[in-house]
């Protein structure tokens, strides 16, 4: 009998591939009785090798259409970095500020690292990701249990709603009602694009999105303002930064 991806990922984990963090033995092994909460998911998130995740995913795709894809079919973004990006331009999303925080969404959101990360954003109340893969999902799944476990609440003493769901991002659109979206497509092609350009362009006016690498298809409904490098498993690579007409 075949195993389920969450099975599998058990596995990797009791023979310490992907060891769970212990946040007791880290803070008195560090001499840190009280670390910040973006250093217990840095802590946390290192368990989790990019590397494992990525073998898992190719893994994953052998026999289809996408096994020839490259090595940057996945990538992980760097979490400090990545915060420090959300909350820059949060900050443009309109009527979005720390008194009224708002909705993130990682679309293609592997194993979650992204999502957990933005979760630790005073800009945010909720924080969700889509992923089709159901490997990556399993894995995002423990990810999620671990930060809910071992890094939340926030340093405001928030806890964020945070979670991922198993699905399709032009099947499930509840992500057009976000504040933030951010959409790792390096290896999308042009007609995914265009699809993607056009479901976006429901979103409400003054929301934030973000593709990585490539741009929206002629995005009448969007205005561009800015683009700069975030820092990938793989390397460094343009976010490409969209606000909503």
């Amino acid at each position: 009998m075949s195993s389920t991806p969450t099975e599998r990922l058990r596995k990797l984990v009791e023979n310490g591939i992907a060891k769970r963090f212990d946040l007791t033995a880290w803070a008195r092994d560090t001499g840190c009785a009280q670390p910040t909460a973006l250093s217990r998911l840095e802590a946390t998130l290192e368990q989790i090798r990019p590397d494992v995740v990525k073998l898992i995913v190719m893994e994953s795709l052998e026999g289809t259409g996408d096994e020839d894809l490259d090595t940057m079919v996945y990538g992980e973004t760097n979490a400090r970095a990545f915060l420090e990006f959300v909350n820059k331009y949060a900050k443009g999303a309109a009527g979005l500020d720390a008194n009224a925080p708002g909705v993130f969404y990682d679309l293609g959101s592997g194993a979650g690292k992204s999502v957990v990360t933005a979760a630790l954003s005073p800009y945010f109340r909720a924080c969700y990701g889509i992923e089709i893969l159901p490997c990556a999902h399993a894995i995002a799944e423990c990810v999620i249990e671990d930060f809910l476990r071992d890094v939340a609440p926030r340093d405001d003493g928030v806890t964020p709603t945070v979670s991922a769901r198993l699905g399709d991002i032009f099947s499930d659109t509840s992500w057009t009602e976000a504040d933030f979206v951010f959409c790792n497509c390096v290896t999308w092609d042009e007609s995914t694009i265009a699809r993607l350009t056009q479901t976006a362009s429901s979103m409400r006016s003054g929301s934030i999105f973000v593709t990585v690498l490539c741009p929206l298809a002629e995005p009448h409904a969007f205005d561009f303002i800015a683009e700069e490098e975030i820092a990938f498993s793989w390397g460094h690579v343009e976010a490409l930064v969209y606000k909503k007409t």
